[in-house]
């Protein structure tokens, strides 16, 4: 018996040792009771923040009207998409930016706020005027993604926030083109210098209202390393505003080109060009058209300054993208041209503080600017802005 005890005693403490180590060793790791959150699940949670962008842009202006004729009230800069008020302090756009991407999934969203926004609302309208983009996408395939929502139409090379553009001011023709579609888009990099893409959607915007028309259109970019981009846009189908009883079919062309011959040295050119059925005048049964385009020069001198100058040139004689006006025993569309020049200075790394000359002038006896008072049109516009963000 005594053995039997000896023998006993040692497998009892065995036993207690290997299960004091399994009690040890097998249990679930233990964290500071002041941080409940495991690396792990804190090291997916960072992860997750990488893929968001949050940014914030503002941007304000002052316009001064150097030729204002005696008589005008008029205090709206008529074709301007930014910076529409003159002889006041305004503030252009306050937007937040809100953006993720991942590898299988993106979306963006912009809201927005100011002058820009508010320009051409009409109440019916006001639903959508602080919504700048709502739009998410998945990936279907490598490179070829689909992305739905409220999104930005690809045509043109001109903005509506300063901050994306070498000048603050917009061209006539980037006033007059078709804005943001309400539908879907597929596109693809092709390869490392070519993108190709397609959309379907509604011009639901301030401008066209609760549009329920269908356009189409495609988009093509081909660059070559950092020297040349030539961009192709089209926009095919009907694009009039919700208040038109008829739809007219047409197709609207958009071609830009940006060249970097040597180093700090921006060339930009664009043209638009289309045709719409039934819209002609006089004769409405007649095919209308319209061109418009511009030249821009950029050059860098510095890191923090910069000088820009560029021509414009609009003229839709059938009112294809613009109204009909009567003077001087014409009926057409209208027509301008001019010129912008402007510099830039950066104090801070996203900043800009600029100063722009521009001068407008429209066909003659067309007495479309300052309160219907004068065929042409003398601006100084001063901007300032800056964008900052957060997580990314």
């Amino acid at each position: 018996m005594k053995q039997m005890v000896n023998f006993i005693r040692p497998r009892w403490a065995l036993m207690i040792i290997l299960m004091s180590g399994s009690l040890f060793f097998g249990t679930a790791p233990c964290y500071p009771q002041s941080d409940s959150i495991p690396p792990p699940a804190k090291s997916k949670f960072a992860e997750f923040l990488n893929n968001f962008e949050l940014t914030v842009y503002v941007d304000a202006y002052y316009n001064r009207l150097i030729n204002k004729p005696a008589g005008d009230t008029a205090n709206i800069l008529n074709f301007a998409s930014d910076c529409p008020f003159a002889n006041e302090f305004r503030l252009n756009v306050a937007s937040l930016w809100l953006y993720y991407s991942s590898k299988n999934a993106r979306g963006k969203l912009e809201l927005q706020y100011g002058d820009v926004p508010n320009l051409l609302t009409d109440p019916s309208v006001q639903f959508i005027k602080y919504m700048k983009r709502a739009e998410f996408g998945f990936r279907i395939y490598k490179t070829l993604w689909i992305d739905l929502g409220y999104q930005y139409n690809p045509i043109g090379y001109e903005s509506s926030f300063p901050i994306r553009n070498q000048l603050s001011t917009v061209t006539v023709g980037g006033y007059y083109e078709v804005g943001n579609f309400l539908g879907v888009k597929l596109s693809s990099q092709i390869s490392p210098s070519f993108f190709l893409g397609a959309y379907l959607g509604n011009p639901y915007t301030l401008a066209y209202g609760h549009n329920k028309r269908l356009f189409a259109g495609l988009f093509m970019t081909y660059t070559y390393k950092s020297l040349l981009s030539i961009n192709y846009n089209n926009l095919m189908g009907s694009s009039d505003l919700a208040t038109e009883e008829k739809d007219h079919m047409g197709i609207y062309n958009n071609v830009y080109v940006t060249v970097n011959p040597v180093n700090n040295l921006l060339l930009v050119g664009q043209c638009d060009f289309g045709w719409v059925t039934n819209k002609g005048v006089p004769d409405t049964t007649k095919t209308a058209s319209g061109v418009s385009g511009f030249l821009q020069v950029t050059y860098q001198f510095t890191k923090w300054f910069a000088a820009s100058l560029r021509g414009e040139y609009f003229n839709d004689p059938d009112a294809l993208m613009s109204t009909l006006y009567a003077y001087d025993g014409k009926l057409r569309g209208l027509l301008t041209y001019g010129g912008t020049v402007g510099v830039e200075f950066k104090p801070i790394k996203n900043s800009y503080i600029r100063a722009e000359y521009t001068y407008l002038t429209a066909d003659q006896g067309n007495l479309v600017f300052s309160g219907n008072l004068s065929q042409d049109r003398n601006t100084l516009t001063f901007t300032a802005g800056y964008k900052f963000g957060f997580f990314h």
